[in-house]
C-alpha cells in the first residue's frame, strides 16, 4: 500500500486587519522572512520566487530549491500558491489555499497545504516524520508572520 502524501491545515488568529494579513501574505518579498533556513532568495516577478534553504532535518540535508509561485488571489479574502522544491534525489510539489476573514477586530486565517507530489528519497521516509517536520516549519512560519505585523 502506498504512503499517502501528507496534507496540513488549521487555522491562526491575528490582530492584524484582513486587508494587512493578505498583503503581507501574498507579498513575496516579505514572505521569504518566514522561510526557515533561507540562503538566499531571488523574485522573479509579482507571482514568483527562486529560494535556497538549507533545511536542517536529519532525512533531508543539503541544499533545497524552492520555486514559489502565487495562484489565483483574491483580495482580501483567498489566494493560492505553490511550493516545488528540489535537491538531491529529492521533489516535491506542495499547494496551499488561504482564506481570510474578519474576525473581531483582527482576522482569521484559514489555511490548507497538500503535498501533491513526492519523488527520490524522501518519498522513503515516514509520513509521520515528514509530518512533524512540517509542522515545526508551519509553526515557525507563522510565527514570524505575527512579528511581521507586529504582533
Amino acid at each position: 500500500m502506498a504512503n499517502q502524501l501528507p496534507e496540513f491545515g488549521g487555522e491562526e488568529l491575528f490582530a492584524a486587519s484582513s486587508d494587512k494579513l493578505f498583503a503581507l501574505l501574498t507579498n513575496l518579498d516579505a514572505m521569504t522572512a518566514t522561510i526557515p533556513d533561507l540562503v538566499s532568495s531571488e523574485k522573479v516577478d509579482e507571482r514568483t520566487m527562486k529560494c535556497v534553504v538549507r533545511p536542517g532535518f536529519s532525512f533531508l540535508r543539503g541544499t533545497m530549491k524552492l520555486v514559489l509561485k502565487l495562484g489565483d488571489v483574491n483580495p482580501p479574502e483567498s489566494a493560492a500558491m505553490s511550493v516545488e522544491a528540489q535537491g538531491i534525489g529529492v521533489s516535491m510539489t506542495i499547494l496551499s489555499q488561504l482564506k481570510i476573514s474578519a474576525e473581531g477586530q483582527g482576522s482569521r486565517l484559514d489555511w490548507t497545504a497538500k503535498v501533491e507530489q513526492l519523488k527520490g528519497l524522501i518519498s522513503a521516509v515516514s509520513p509521520g516524520l515528514i509530518k512533524a517536520a512540517a509542522d515545526q516549519v508551519i509553526r515557525h512560519a507563522w510565527s514570524q508572520v505575527h512579528t511581521q505585523l507586529g504582533e
